[in-house]
């Protein structure tokens, strides 16, 4: 068998693919590395934000029974008081705004005779107000909360006492929901 020899052609041809891979490689380093340097420190991370309520006395407040009364003047003051707690908590790496509002589903009383107050957890009043109609009523809005914070609610509802014969109010119905909505603060 004969030996191939090698062409100039072919030799100049070899030098080139050679040179070509060389250029291609260290094309793809610079470009590799000057990407790499180029990102921020956060840029890989997936922020995720998780809001859990829980509606220790329910969801829904059904045929509370009310009793004409005037404001309660703090949050033990239960007496014909009908009260509900319930406490937001986010999870995740997100910070929300929430806000929290009462569904109002039926309501036979008079409008504005049935009056609510929100507590938070320090006991301090952030919200009042009266129930009228049915529809959705926003008793709290935009609370800021930070990523892994907890806190604790109590809605209080009452039959405001007007100083004159309320017993046309008795037997009267009221449904509604609680419901809160969160907005995701990006980092």
């Amino acid at each position: 068998m004969k030996k191939k020899e090698l062409k100039k052609s072919d030799i100049f041809y070899l030098v080139i693919l050679i040179l070509s891979l060389m250029i291609m490689i260290s094309s793809i380093t610079i470009a590799y590395f000057s990407m790499v340097a180029s990102q921020e420190k956060d840029d890989t991370k997936i922020y995720t934000g998780n809001l859990i309520v829980e509606f220790i006395d329910g969801k829904v407040i059904n045929d509370p029974t009310l009793i004409p009364r005037y404001e309660p003047k703090s949050i033990n003051d239960t007496s014909d008081v009908y009260v509900n707690e319930f406490s937001i908590e986010s999870k995740g790496t997100l910070d929300q705004y929430i806000d929290i509002y009462i569904d109002v589903i039926d309501n036979e009383f008079e409008n504005g005779s049935v009056k609510y107050i929100l507590f938070n957890d320090k006991e301090e009043k952030i919200s009042k107000g009266s129930i009228n109609d049915v529809g959705s009523i926003k008793i709290n809005e935009k609370e800021y909360l930070k990523s892994g914070d907890n806190r604790k609610y109590t809605l209080m509802l009452w039959l405001e006492e007007n100083g004159e014969n309320q017993d046309h109010e008795k037997g009267k119905k009221l449904k509604i929901n609680l419901g809160v909505e969160a907005i995701q603060k990006e980092k």
